[in-house]
């Protein structure tokens, strides 16, 4: 309690109000152009020092040299980045902000929020410690990048997408809630879209451990056909079915799961878009109404900003219609499943009827056989479970899309 109570009234700290958004333009280098005058002043820079010097000159040193190679590796290849990042202002204090660049004609776009939640805790005391293992360890950005990965991984999060379309949609209905905001029905959504896709990865994974476990069936069977000698024909058989089963499971298995990482993929994209378009629009009417923005091109400024909302709501948008298209073509990978399932059940009930013909490996084949038919009933129970979870997703996209258009 005492450190948070530091935490909260560090003086090192420069705290701006939770509805003043930043935003700055640079060029390709990262070359300051154009910025808003919550930038500049919570920077505590003058313009004469911001216009045309590199945006690190804000760079605190907790913040990791990885995070900034991961954002320069998402925005080179087009691709819009999310991240919490502590900057250092001219005086030597602090703040921090959850920063989203885009790809812009010519440079680059970055819009800014304060952050409030308790994942910004959580990096509050991971960004010190991993800049610091960057520097004793002497690691180079790139090297640096796949440990802080890994980091998440340990923290929840599969990948990075996942993790700045979670940390975004949670920071701005957490801005909501501190502005005395109704909540936004899209966040919302979105935030329901991405545990329930956390639910259809878990399941997948439930039918993958299973497959694992009963992997060497096959080979037992097998085993118990030679033990009889020619009276084990009828087993051979059962055991050559059984491998042939489970040599397609395998196969349909290695597509079933990409196919639900896939969806899993596409949610989080949209999620982060959508964030995106909104933190966008509402950068937009701010500094549509403030005073103070640096240069003459302040009209210009705004276009920008406009053709970017514009743009991002339109990905959006294209996000959700495609989240809709992959959980639906997942149907077909849950079908193959079924399909393989209901062979199981086949062979297994081969299997019950030499079981009671062979009396002296009858309690072997009962525990193939018991294993057989948990593993079936594993993947029956999990596949009615992504069925129901798949169709939710549907229904949330297209609900989802229909809001879209209506606000379009």
């Amino acid at each position: 309690m005492a450190r948070r109570s530091a935490d909260l009234f560090d003086a090192s700290e420069i705290h701006f109000a939770f509805d003043e958004l930043f935003f700055s333009r640079t060029d390709a280098a990262g070359v300051i152009q154009f910025g808003n005058s919550v930038f500049q002043r919570v920077s505590i820079y003058g313009w004469d020092e911001l216009l045309g010097r590199p945006h690190k000159i804000v760079r605190h040193p907790d913040t990791p040299r990885a995070a900034f190679w991961l954002l320069w590796d998402a925005v080179k290849a087009g691709r819009p980045f999310g991240a919490y990042v502590k900057n250092r202002s001219k005086d030597g204090r602090y703040y921090w902000v959850f920063a989203i660049v885009t790809p812009i004609d010519g440079g680059y776009l970055s819009v800014r929020l304060r952050p409030s939640t308790e994942l910004l805790a959580v990096i509050k005391r991971e960004y010190p410690a991993f800049s610091a293992l960057e520097r004793k360890e002497n690691l180079a950005p790139a090297d640096s990048a796949p440990l802080l990965l890994d980091r998440l991984k340990t923290l929840g999060f599969p990948d990075y997408p996942t993790f700045m379309a979670a940390a975004l949609g949670q920071e701005l209905a957490a801005l909501d809630a501190r502005l005395g905001r109704p909540h936004d029905p899209t966040i919302a959504h979105f935030q329901g879209l991405h545990e329930t896709a956390k639910t259809l990865l878990q399941k997948a994974d439930i039918i993958a451990d299973a497959y694992v476990t009963n992997e060497n069936v096959p080979f037992n069977f097998r085993v118990l056909a030679a033990q009889l000698g020619q009276d084990g024909a009828a087993i051979s058989v059962i055991s050559t079915n059984y491998t042939l089963l489970s040599v397609e499971i395998r196969g349909i298995l290695a597509d079933f799961t990409a196919a639900a990482h896939d969806v899993f993929r596409t949610i989080s994209e949209g999620y982060f878009l959508a964030c995106t378009a909104r933190v966008q629009r509402e950068v937009l009417n701010q500094f549509r109404n403030e005073a103070g923005a640096a240069g003459e091109a302040r009209e210009q400024e705004e276009l920008l900003l406009d053709r970017q909302q514009v743009e991002y709501s339109a990905k959006a948008e294209t996000g959700l219609r495609e989240i809709a298209r992959k959980a639906k073509g997942f149907r077909q990978a849950c079908l193959d499943m079924e399909r393989l399932a209901a062979a199981l059940e086949v062979t297994r009930v081969m299997g019950k009827v030499e079981c009671s013909r062979h009396i002296s490996v009858k309690d072997r084949l009962d525990e193939l056989l018991a294993r057989l038919e948990h593993f079936q009933a594993t993947v029956a129970a999990a596949l009615r479970d992504i069925d129901v979870i798949n169709e939710h997703i549907q229904s949330e996209a297209g609900h989802l899309l229909a809001r879209a258009r209506r606000a379009a």
